[in-house]
């Protein structure tokens, strides 16, 4: 037994008491940590919550069938759910037309059954390998990502400022920066590109060079910095590829706040009397297409105001029974914590959100809170 080289989590699941015992056993004696279920639903209350490596499926549940449907809904269910082990469809002997629908749906591979335990377990040795090799690079490409991205906190100028940042998967699409060189000047923007996972990552790492190329130009204001940005990057991206951002600047002197909003979710902002302003969108998305125009719209912010920006997987976060947080929640949420910091309310709200969609959230979150000392 190589305890020591496996040590992967492996879920079956068979609707067959003796077929799951089997491989319990077989897979528990060569060093992996097994867990069995006997049906779709309980596998995907726990995939969605807890890593495996690889999961072995039955193509059929329920007895007096054998067309290989349910299977086949099993796992465009585990994909959708952005499950992220290799799934091994456990088919037939010589149902090979089973198996390549198996693999259209988003299998990884397929066993025959009665199965060869030699075979079934190089199997599972290649995909467990497989995992381990990927999530060492995912690894190395979140901790490459974080350190793109600025400080979360700060506040030893005219705004207190805090950010939570949460993706999705490993990488996100979601960006947010600070630009603090200008004298008299604090800038900043959250912005969501299109897309998910390590193709979003990338296009987030060009946003935020085109963004640092700009923004600590001396011309303060928002608009020439955006329409820069976004000819840049419709230019170095494919069609389909956008990016909704929230970009303002704040003069530090005069403590009008200067913004833009380009698709994106409304900024909240909430006065010290508790009146709540939405600063709606006022320009298109960027990199969507060559001409840009925008308002720039500007309010006063007063000692005691407080600034919420976030991005649309704050409202859009789903419980099991797919119910989004919403903006009322997060309205609320606001409101509650006003008595706090932006570093003392954030946590609170990110609790509640993460609360709410269980332990994976279905789009990547960022928050951003700012207050005027």
């Amino acid at each position: 037994m190589s305890v020591g080289q496996n040590q992967a989590r492996i879920f079956v699941c068979d609707d067959q008491m003796e077929v799951r015992e089997a491989l319990r056993l077989l897979l528990k004696s060569n060093g992996y940590i097994v867990e069995c279920f006997d049906g779709p639903a309980a596998l995907i209350e726990v995939a969605v919550q807890k890593q495996a490596s690889v999961i072995l499926l039955d193509m059929n549940y329920t007895r007096d069938t054998t067309s290989g449907e349910e299977g086949l809904d099993l796992i465009a269910a585990l994909r959708e759910q952005r499950v992220p082990a290799a799934l091994i469809a456990m088919t037939a002997w010589g149902d090979v037309s089973l198996a390549v629908q198996a693999m259209q749906r988003g299998a990884s591979d397929f066993v025959e059954k009665p199965w060869n335990n030699d075979r079934l377990l190089q199997i599972v040795a290649k995909w467990t390998a497989a995992g381990q090799v990927e999530d060492r690079e995912m690894a190395g490409a979140r901790r490459v990502q974080k350190s793109l991205l600025p400080n979360s906190t700060g506040g030893e100028k005219a705004l207190r400022y805090a950010c939570r940042f949460l993706p999705a998967r490993e990488v996100s699409g979601d960006y947010y920066d600070f630009f603090e060189k200008r004298r008299g000047h604090f800038g900043f923007v959250v912005a969501d590109v299109s897309g998910k996972g390590v193709p979003a990552a990338m296009l987030m790492a060009n946003l935020q060079a085109l963004f640092r190329s700009h923004a600590y130009r001396d011309d303060a204001a928002p608009e020439p910095v955006l329409r820069a940005v976004n000819a840049q990057f419709h230019e170095s991206t494919s069609p389909e590829s956008f990016a909704t951002a929230f970009y303002a600047d704040l003069d530090e002197a005069s403590h009008e706040l200067s913004y833009i909003n380009c698709g994106h979710p409304p900024a909240l902002l909430r006065k010290r009397n508790g009146e709540v302003k939405m600063l709606e969108s006022s320009a298109l998305v960027l990199g969507a297409f060559p001409f840009w125009s925008a308002e720039t719209g500007r309010v006063k912010m007063d000692e005691g105001d407080r600034l919420l920006v976030y991005s649309d997987g704050a409202v859009e976060a789903q419980s099991a029974t797919g119910e989004e947080f919403g903006e009322d929640r997060l309205l609320e949420l606001f409101q509650n914590t006003a008595h706090l910091s932006p570093q003392e309310a954030l946590p609170e709200i990110e609790a509640e959100i993460q609360k709410h969609s269980g332990v994976s959230l279905f789009d990547d979150c960022t928050l951003f809170m700012a207050s005027l000392r």
